[in-house]
């Protein structure tokens, strides 16, 4: 499995930069780095939490009230059908 789609695989499990720089055995700014390319190719996207959580796509399942976490992303449509690692 390529790094790209174990990040994407990550952040579709909610994890944190801390969690998957772990798990991953990888460096934060990689990750952030690699982060920002697939938020550019789109296949994620950040969620704003500055906005009412009732009209969040991640509302049920949000981590951020809990972890204070600053930034969350989803992964988009796009990813569901991308499959060229």
């Amino acid at each position: 499995m390529s790094d790209r789609t174990r990040i994407l695989t990550a952040l579709g499990a909610g994890k944190t930069i801390d969690e998957m720089a772990e798990t991953l055995d990888m460096r934060k700014q990689t990750i952030k780095a690699m982060i920002d390319l697939l938020q550019h190719q789109g296949l994620i996207k950040e969620v704003d939490c500055s906005r009412s959580c009732n009209s969040c796509p991640m509302s049920k399942s949000c981590p951020v009230p809990a972890t204070g976490r600053e930034k969350l992303y989803v992964v988009t449509e796009e990813k569901e059908d991308y499959s060229g690692d």
